[in-house]
């Protein structure tokens, strides 16, 4: 009797021990699928950016960058063409995708769920200054690339581009809010200026984003770009551990700033303010400072 107890206490360990180990699993599981999708959608962006012409086009991805002060940057994607230089941030999230310019999150709606992430433009507006001021001389393009949204609403100053303004359905570009008349588009006394120097895109858009541009550098001045950035790369294991572990304390840090109501990048103080969307928090130093959070 006490033989066949000892077998059952031994089986339930065994059973217990294989729970545990299953949990784990899985939480290791889903804690990593947000890496893999993304890591997913940097080589679809990859593979579509080699399809175009090799010659006139270099691509660098996953470069990590310091500067003087030791503060990194790690860039998904540089393309170095001949029709300018592309700083490339991919986003493999799914559904409707809004959100404002200046705004500190964005919203993803995907069935019933509405989730915010960190707005890309500011993301790589951060990746641009540094690599402006490694490389001056250069002015880059701010691409923003969605590889699975069905839907883009993308506003800049409280003004939303309609599609049917756009060539292309795929891509969205921001106003340039010192050109528009008018806040509704059927007022509107002349055509749009839209700033070029910011796109969000889905990715059947993006080659036709880039084709579309006129030749700006030369092939030999494309090179010399591309060597240098290769100089500037750091691929050691340690400082992207580092990169993702800065990366995190700083969104931590934004988040408590606003929950305290300090704005997390000039330090004034947050007030709410209305919109054509309802009421949101917004920096009391606009228009010097335009950071804008949902309450």
């Amino acid at each position: 009797m006490e033989e066949i107890i000892d077998r059952l206490g031994w089986i339930l360990c065994g059973a217990l021990a294989l729970l545990l180990l299953s949990v784990w699993g899985m939480w290791r599981w889903r804690r990593g699928r947000a890496a893999r999708n993304g890591r997913r959608g940097e080589k679809r962006v990859s593979r579509e950016l080699r399809r175009l012409r090799k010659r006139s086009n270099i691509l660098i991805d996953d470069l990590l960058i310091a500067d003087k002060d030791g503060r990194t940057v790690q860039i998904d994607h540089i393309l170095l063409s001949t029709r300018g230089v592309f700083v490339i941030e991919t986003k493999s999230h799914k559904g409707r995708i809004s959100g404002s310019e200046h705004s500190q999150y964005w919203q993803q709606k995907l069935w019933m769920q509405t989730r915010s992430f960190y707005n890309p433009l500011l993301q790589n507006a951060t990746h641009i200054r540094l690599l402006s001021k490694l490389l001056p001389g250069i002015e880059p393009v701010s691409m923003v690339v969605f590889t699975e949204a069905s839907r883009l609403e993308i506003e800049a100053d409280d003004i939303v581009e309609h599609r049917t303004l756009l060539r292309d359905k795929h891509t969205s570009r921001t106003f340039n809010p010192e050109e528009s008349v008018s806040r509704s588009w059927w007022r509107r006394r002349k055509a749009v200026v839209l700033d070029e120097s910011k796109i969000v895109t889905r990715l059947q858009g993006l080659r036709n984003e880039i084709k579309r541009r006129d030749c700006i550098y030369e092939q030999d001045e494309i090179e010399l770009l591309a060597t240098r950035l290769r100089e500037l790369n750091d691929k050691s294991r340690k400082s992207r551990r580092d990169h993702t572990r800065y990366a995190r304390e700083a969104a931590s840090k934004s988040s408590r700033l606003i929950r305290q109501g300090v704005c997390p990048r000039c330090g004034s103080a947050l007030g709410i303010r209305k919109g054509t969307h309802g009421e949101f928090l917004g920096c009391t130093a606009y228009p010097s400072c335009r950071f804008t959070s949902q309450l």
